[in-house]
């Protein structure tokens, strides 16, 4: 590959959710932005298509209905607007409920992403080099950006839209890594496949890439028992079966407390007893913003070690599909659910053997074929583990944040260490969680995205070339 040796206005790293959005409303915001105007380091061919939305598995569905999906806040159905009803109908049926709401699989949004960044990618303004960054530097104010294949560019302001790093595998069976038996990272190609039907599965953790998994090994005629156990054993939970308008009227007071917070959607759920619990929930997803910001960092880390697993799962739901999927399972007794801790793991010739102890009860011992793990992302540990994130820690122009979410970064989008903001170095999505608070549903990330593409458009130097066939769709 040739070398490009050449000065762009923006680089964005990451061509996933975020760093497609961020530079969809950039270029919308910015005309005048010529040829590379933006270039978007990603290595998947789609732009849009990251681990979120890249899964080719169509069992994956987006968790809220495709009305609510979109990358423009002032069109919050563009999404189901774009789709093919009539298509979709003939190929997944099962996408369409009985109240009207459509859970069409993953990729297809992943697609939609990518179909509103082609325009911008014909005409040139946008520019994908598809491979992976190795190492930033900053030099006379520009940010060096070298890939692992040897292309160098550079940029006056680079934007970190970074992907989901992958889970850190528990201590415990770290030293079983090289085993076929362990799948440490679920999205790392076709996981799966070395799964038989009637094989015994342990899945670590609760939450909804278990849920993803379950849905996944059934589609695939898997029958036999799934063990899936976390420290509290909670499953993600279900949408209700029909919505209010409360969500967009309730107003919760901020508290500078986690425990007063806590409180508060006590008070909230019981004086609203005749409604979901859902409506609750969606009221402070809303307004999340400012209830974090109004606790302190001690704060919110009492509220992230005591309160978010209990969060996650409310907050963050199944689609029905995947719901129904869980429950079969359940009632058949080929899916148990535990709260468990994870002692030690060895290899024994009869299978996997991991040592558990259950949150109320005695050391036991599981046998297993297979072990998948599905903890999370390792927000935390993220600098550590990408080269070029640490390279820029190392030159003291990037940290993690004080709550253990990510990056630390400005209310400006900006990173920061200390008090110094790095101008030029602007974090978006979820690693600037710490920041912002609940960014990781979509809806919060095509805010998070419009808002750092706002603040990239007022600095960005303007330019003398304004681009006639502008979309504006």
């Amino acid at each position: 590959m040739t070398t490009v040796n050449d000065t762009t206005p923006v680089i964005i790293i990451g061509g996933g959710a975020t760093g497609a959005m961020v530079a969809w409303h950039l270029l919308r915001h910015r005309p005048d932005l010529g040829r590379h105007g933006v270039t978007i380091i990603e290595p998947r061919e789609l732009l849009g298509a990251g681990q979120a939305y890249g899964t080719h598995d169509p069992q994956h569905r987006i968790n809220v209905p495709a009305s609510r999906m979109s990358m423009q806040t002032d069109k919050p159905s563009d999404f189901r607007d774009w789709l093919d009803l009539d298509a979709i109908a003939a190929i997944d049926p099962d996408a369409f409920l009985p109240s009207g709401d459509l859970y069409p699989s993953r990729a297809l949004f992943g697609r939609y992403l990518a179909a509103r960044l082609a325009p911008y990618l014909e005409t040139g303004r946008l520019r994908h080099l598809r491979g992976k960054a190795e190492d930033i530097t900053r030099e006379d104010d520009l940010w060096h950006v070298t890939l692992e294949d040897g292309v160098a560019l550079a940029a006056r302001h680079l934007v970190l839209a970074t992907t989901h790093p992958a889970p850190s595998l528990p201590s415990a069976l770290a030293p079983l890594a090289d085993d076929a038996r362990i799948i440490s990272n679920p999205w790392h190609g076709d996981a799966l496949s070395g799964i038989a039907p009637n094989d015994r599965v342990a899945i670590i953790g609760t939450g909804l890439t278990m849920a993803d998994i379950v849905a996944s090994l059934t589609a695939r005629g898997h029958r036999g028992e799934i063990l899936a156990f976390s420290r509290r054993g909670l499953r993600p939970r279900a949408h209700a079966a029909q919505a209010s308008a409360l969500s967009d009227i309730l107003r919760l007071i901020p508290s500078p407390t986690a425990l007063g917070l806590l409180q508060r959607i006590r008070s909230a759920l019981h004086d609203h007893q005749d409604l979901s619990w859902h409506e609750i929930i969606d009221a402070v997803r809303k307004q999340g913003r400012g209830l974090w910001c109004a606790l302190s960092d001690t704060e919110r880390r009492r509220l992230i070690r005591h309160l978010r697993p209990f969060w996650d799962v409310h907050r963050f739901r199944i689609a029905p599909q995947v719901d129904h999927i869980l429950e079969t399972r359940l009632k058949e007794g080929r899916l148990n659910l535990r709260a468990a801790r994870l002692l030690s793991a060895a290899i024994r010739p009869e299978g996997v053997s991991l040592s558990l102890r259950p949150r109320r009860g005695t050391e036991e011992t599981q046998i297993v074929d297979h072990v998948i793990n599905t903890t999370g992302p390792d927000h935390a540990g993220i600098v550590n583990r990408t080269p070029y994130l640490k390279a820029l820690a190392d030159a003291g122009l990037l940290e993690t944040d004080h709550v253990g979410l990510g990056l630390h970064t400005g209310p400006d989008h900006h990173a920061r260490v200390g008090t110094r903001s790095i101008f030029g170095l602007m974090i978006a999505g979820p690693l600037s969680r710490g920041q912002f608070g609940e960014l990781m549903g979509l809806p919060e990330v095509t805010e998070n995205a419009q808002s750092v593409a706002g603040s990239l458009a007022a600095l960005v130097p303007q330019t003398p070339v304004l681009f006639s066939d502008e979309v504006r769709s």
